[in-house]
């Protein structure tokens, strides 16, 4: 009878272990995702402070005290997404993927993307975020929180952007960021933050500290490119030199 007791109080024990890690995860992950919603440098913070439990989700990369996670590629649009070892579960929600993407333009600035996709509608969406206040962008996008950043002002600061519309890109010197809930295929939609416009590095940085690491590492291959090419040019003058010096030798040969 004893057993039995201690038996049933250990299975009560282990399940309640159990719930408390499930619920911990859930609480964490639900943590990441909300301080992501504010598109900025929180959401990065959180993801270092919690890498062991959500590493669990998605391989995360850490350099230079930055955690962020990696795509393949943000700059070619086949590459700039991973797809999640298992799904989140969030909010009643199903996230399956994470997608970063980088658009640079000749005349109309930089333009970042970043966030998450999820396996529900968009209307499933919008239900469970209901701290959000999504408008309509266009026939098939939502955009909230608009902000825009004049950096030709007296005292510039984020303020509310009333005239966030589709089709009209930031005026030159000018900083827009921006909530997106957009469709992708059938069920799935993305909910991605922008930071876009004519934009500095140090407000980069700031909201995005992980495309510091990703400029640097350019730098660096282009320097290593550069390095490359004088290599080169280097070898070939040296080989014209040596050919030129050894057709001399031989003509000198047959005249003697």
């Amino acid at each position: 009878m004893l057993f039995k007791k201690l038996t049933v109080i250990a299975c009560s024990s282990l399940m309640s272990c159990i719930a408390f890690a499930q619920d911990n995860k859930a609480s964490v992950t639900d943590k990441i995702v909300d301080t992501f919603l504010a598109c900025d440098n929180q959401f990065f913070q959180n993801l270092a402070e919690n890498k062991k439990t959500f590493s669990e989700y998605v391989d995360l990369t850490t350099k230079d005290n930055v955690t962020f996670i990696p795509v393949e590629s943000i700059y070619q649009q086949d590459k700039n997404k991973v797809i999640f070892k298992k799904p989140i579960k969030y909010r009643g929600l199903t996230i399956t993927g994470y997608q970063d993407i980088y658009i640079p333009t000749n005349l109309s600035g930089k333009y970042y993307y970043w966030g998450f996709i999820f396996d529900n509608s968009q209307e499933e969406i919008i239900n469970a975020l209901k701290n959000v206040k999504w408008s309509n962008y266009n026939t098939n996008v939502y955009i909230a929180n608009a902000k825009i950043y004049d950096r030709n002002a007296k005292s510039p600061e984020w303020e509310d952007n009333l005239y966030a519309i589709d089709g009209v890109v930031p005026r030159l010197g000018t900083i827009e960021k921006s909530l997106y809930l957009e469709n992708i295929d059938n069920n799935y939609n993305r909910v991605l933050c922008s930071i876009q416009g004519d934009l500095k590095k140090d407000i980069l940085y700031k909201d995005r500290p992980d495309i510091k690491l990703f400029d640097e590492q350019i730098k660096k291959e282009q320097q290593e490119k550069i390095e490359a090419y004088k290599l080169k040019k280097e070898q070939e003058k040296n080989n014209a030199t040596q050919e030129s010096s050894e057709g001399k030798s031989s003509k000198e040969g047959d005249n003697i």
